[in-house]
């Protein structure tokens, strides 16, 4: 039991990483943009989309990081992590 913990942890601190990171960057300019919009009340309608789809596109790819961590988390549980060494 202690070893599978033990492989569990470098996945674990890589998406944490990869997250934190990922989400630093997605979100400095969406707050910036934000902050523009309330400066500048009559042009909201076009900061809006496009911070929207920016937004959209940095959700799904911090999805796409946890989504890979779940699966290989559930890899090191049914004993798979050791099956590419074989090749």
């Amino acid at each position: 039991m202690r070893k599978t913990t033990k492989k569990k942890l470098a996945p674990i601190l890589i998406a944490v990483l990869a997250v934190i990171f990922l989400g630093g960057m997605w979100m400095a300019p969406i707050l910036l943009a934000l902050m523009q919009c309330i400066r500048t009340m009559g042009e909201q309608i076009y900061l809006t989309f496009p911070v929207l789809c920016y937004a959209i596109v940095g959700a799904a790819i911090i999805a796409g990081i946890l989504l890979a961590l779940r699966q290989r988390l559930r890899e090191i549980d049914r004993g798979e992590e050791e099956d590419a060494s074989q090749y």
